[in-house]
């Protein structure tokens, strides 16, 4: 097991890559906190992993985009389980209301625009911010960040997703040369495409372009983001630092 005894937070772990990487790292002997802001989701998650023969797993409900939320988490977190020795800061939104309504950036609101950054951008400062106060003493510690494509290449009629993207690219970067000295290992993951909830409302046309931009022509699977996320986990990626890396089909070469 590549993970044994470690002690996981996953944020968003309630659905979609949050929840494929749960599985995956109970499966490696991991004690898995599972965060969302859906009580149920959360839960649901738990009892998977439970079912499926993992240990120590538990849910913590909480809108990590607030300062005070993640700071209550935390403290619940570090009471359940003493420590904490990989952060994976994946809670996101595709989107910042219902429907299918797509907005230009000239017609972007306010409110549109600060949603999306405090649920990526935000979000992941304060969870990283908390997890440092345990990693940096222990001299140890991984953090592993949930980027996308949409961050590197950018991608038309979303400007907010990717600014909040680009910025998290960013923060991983500062963070792990900043932290690298105390043994913490800070990387991010980039994903393309990849079949998720949040994905699901790309249908149609649209689906079609995708594919077609996409050399290995067809959308990721969740399991092959589990599969990064696990890697720059555990001790094969030692010397990994700072970087992005982006299962995404051949969509950004």
């Amino acid at each position: 097991m590549k993970l044994k005894d470690k002690v996981v937070l996953i944020t968003g772990g309630g659905s979609g890559l949050g929840r494929e990487m749960g599985l995956t790292f109970a499966r490696e002997g991991a004690k898995v906190g599972i965060n969302d802001i859906r009580p149920e989701s959360a839960q649901n998650v738990v009892t998977e992993i439970e079912r499926a023969g993992g240990k120590g797993a538990r849910s913590f409900v909480a809108d990590v985009s607030s300062s005070a939320a993640v700071k209550k988490m935390f403290a619940d977190f570090l009471a359940a389980y003493g420590t904490i020795d990989i952060l994976i800061n994946n809670a996101g939104i595709g989107r910042t209301r219902e429907g299918s309504e797509v907005i230009g950036t000239a017609d972007l609101p306010d409110e549109d625009w600060h949603r999306m950054l405090a649920t990526h951008l935000d979000a992941a400062f304060f969870c990283t911010r908390e997890a440092l106060k345990v990693m940096i003493p222990k001299k140890s510690g991984r953090i592993i960040n949930l980027g996308s494509i949409a961050g590197t290449t950018g991608l038309a009629f979303a400007s907010s997703y990717c600014a909040a993207k680009g910025g998290i690219i960013s923060f991983t970067k500062s963070v792990a040369r900043e932290v690298v000295g105390h043994g913490i290992l800070v990387n991010c993951i980039a994903p393309g495409f990849i079949e998720t909830p949040m994905t699901a409302p790309i249908q149609g046309p649209m689906r079609d372009a995708v594919i077609a931009m996409t050399p290995m022509g067809r959308f990721g699977e969740p399991r092959e983001i589990a599969s990064a996320a696990l890697f720059l986990a555990s001790d094969d990626a030692s010397f990994m630092v700072g970087q992005i890396v982006s299962p995404n089909g051949g969509y950004v070469i």
